[in-house]
């Protein structure tokens, strides 16, 4: 399936060139077609950004992950707990700096990262359906340079909850007193 042409549905009048709201409705999309893969793991698709910092060891420490995933550091600490209680990470002590905690993935976590993440391109590739291959990664290209633009330029990775909540702050009027 793919190279669909034609919207098979029409899009409301003016927001179809809204870009917030169709990226608004793309994180919809994505949160609802990926959310029963990301329940495989604790704390969901959190857990799952979690999980997959660990294994790619991109981060040197707790609090650097953190700050990549754009967690606050205490909501870490228990999205971390969770998955230590799995079996799916540990955390072992920095040897550069006896404060800091390393997350390493456990091979347990390795494996259970691997189907989860099988699960999660299945639902996306369900979802960019409409897309040809090409278009899709064109897609993510054009993604990746807008996210790495905006942090060139002094802006920062907010958690997918504190963006679902920006979005929900956008989108909703401010009540006024009659």
């Amino acid at each position: 399936m793919g190279g669909v042409s034609e919207l098979a549905c029409e899009l409301p009048a003016g927001l179809e060139i809204d870009f917030g709201w169709l990226l608004g409705q793309a994180l919809h999309a994505h949160i609802t077609v990926t959310k029963r893969a990301a329940e495989a793991l604790p704390s969901g698709h959190r857990g799952y950004q979690v999980l997959s910092a660990a294994v790619h060891e991109s981060a040197r420490n707790q609090i650097e992950m953190a700050r990549q995933l754009g967690l606050d550091r205490t909501v870490m600490v228990y999205l971390v707990d969770d998955l230590v209680k799995a079996g799916l990470v540990e955390r072992r002590p920095d040897p550069c700096d006896r404060r800091n905690r390393l997350i390493v993935a456990t091979d347990l976590g390795r494996a259970r990262l691997a189907d989860v993440s099988e699960a999660m391109e299945r639902a996306e590739a369900h979802l960019l359906a409409p897309l040809e291959e090409p278009e899709r990664e064109t897609l993510r290209q054009l993604l990746r340079r807008v996210v790495a633009g905006h942090i060139a330029h002094g802006g920062e990775l907010p958690s997918l909850c504190e963006v679902a909540g920006n979005l929900q702050d956008a989108l909703q009027p401010e009540r006024r007193d009659r």
